[in-house]
C-alpha cells in the first residue's frame, strides 16, 4: 500500500507532515462547563488547530499504535508526549515543572523572582495564585496543587478535581505560587499520611462501585492541614453528583492503555472511561490515549 502525506503547519512550530489517513491526534481529555453541567470531552489536534468532542454515545475510533508529539505532531517514542526537540521548549518544560516539581527540568530549585527558565511568560504563570486541595476517593485521600483560575473562572480549581474523579474535596489558600504550593503539598502529605497519586487500578474499581463522599473525615483532615501550615479553608465541595447518574454494571476488564474505541460509552468519571465493546465492559484510562492518531478509514 502506498501512503501519501499532507503538509501542515502548526503556528510557532516547524513544518511537518502527517500520513493522509490520520485526521486528528488525541491531545488528552477534559471536563468542560456546559449550561451549568460538566461534560467529558476528548481533546484533539488537527491541521486546523485545537478541538474537542463530547464523550458519550457510540464511538468507532481506530487509533494508531504509533505515538505523536503533542506540539509538532511528528512521530515520537512510545509513552512520550513530546519529541526531543519540542521537549526543549520553555512551555513544555514548564509542564514538567507542574508535574514533577518547579525547577526539575533545570536540575535546580526555582526562585520565581529569578527563574532558571529565564522566561517572563513562564514566571508569570508560575507566580499566579495556586491552591492546595485535599480530595477524597472513597477511602483514600489525596493532596494536590492547582492554579486558582482555570477555564477563565476564579473557581476553576474545581475542574482539576473533576478531571481526577474526586468524590469531594476541600480547597486551601495561603498566598502560594507554584513552587511554595508544591512544597506545602509535600509537607501535608508527610504530616497527614496522604497520597499524592491515585493509581488507575484503584480508581477503576472504586468508581465502578462508588461508596459516596466522606465529608466529615475530609473536613477533619482539612482543618488539621490549615492549622499546621497556616492555610485558610476556601470551600468544601461535594462532587459526587457531577458525573451524572451511575448506571449498574460489572467491569469485565481493566486496561490502562486504550487501543481502539469501538462500542458505546457506559460511564465516565474523571479519567476513567467505562466502555461497552461487544460483550465486554472495559475500564480504560483516558490519559493513555494522549498522542495517538485517529485513523480515517475509507472503503
Amino acid at each position: 500500500m502506498v501512503t501519501t502525506t499532507q503538509q501542515i503547519t502548526i503556528p510557532h512550530t516547524k513544518e511537518i507532515t502527517l500520513p493522509e489517513e490520520i485526521q486528528y491526534i488525541i491531545r488528552g481529555y477534559s471536563w468542560r462547563p456546559f449550561l451549568g453541567f460538566s461534560l467529558p470531552h476528548i481533546d484533539i489536534l488537527s491541521p486546523l488547530g485545537l478541538g474537542s468532542a463530547p464523550l458519550y454515545g457510540e464511538h468507532t475510533l481506530t487509533l494508531t499504535r504509533e505515538q505523536y508529539c503533542l506540539e509538532c505532531l511528528e512521530p515520537t517514542m512510545e509513552n512520550t508526549q513530546y519529541c526531543d526537540e519540542c521537549q526543549k521548549l520553555v512551555k513544555i518544560q514548564r509542564l514538567e515543572c507542574i508535574t514533577k516539581g518547579a525547577g526539575t527540568p533545570y536540575n535546580q530549585h526555582c526562585n520565581p523572582q529569578n527563574p532558571p527558565c529565564d522566561s517572563a511568560w513562564a514566571a508569570q504563570h508560575c507566580n499566579d495564585e495556586h491552591v492546595i486541595y485535599i480530595a477524597g476517593f472513597g477511602e483514600l485521600y489525596k493532596v494536590g496543587v492547582t492554579r486558582t483560575e482555570r477555564w477563565s473562572t476564579p473557581d476553576g480549581y474545581k475542574y482539576r478535581l473533576i478531571e481526577q474523579g474526586a468524590d469531594c474535596a476541600t480547597v486551601l489558600r495561603g498566598n502560594l505560587n507554584l513552587a511554595t504550593a508544591q512544597e506545602t503539598e509535600q509537607f501535608i502529605a508527610d504530616a497527614l499520611e496522604l497520597e499524592t497519586r491515585v493509581r488507575f487500578e484503584y480508581k477503576a474499581e472504586e468508581f465502578a462501585q462508588p461508596k459516596g463522599p466522606k465529608i466529615e473525615e475530609l473536613r477533619k483532615l482539612s482543618q488539621e492541614a490549615a492549622k499546621r501550615f497556616d492555610l485558610q479553608e476556601v470551600c468544601t465541595l461535594d462532587l459526587s453528583q457531577v458525573y451524572g447518574v451511575h448506571p449498574e454494571f460489572t467491569v469485565d476488564l481493566s486496561v490502562w492503555q486504550i487501543e481502539d474505541l469501538l462500542g458505546r460509552v457506559a460511564y465516565v468519571r474523571g479519567n476513567i472511561l467505562y466502555f461497552q465493546s461487544n460483550s465486554l465492559l472495559i475500564a480504560y484510562d483516558l490519559s493513555s490515549a494522549r498522542g495517538k492518531g485517529i485513523i480515517c478509514e475509507e472503503d
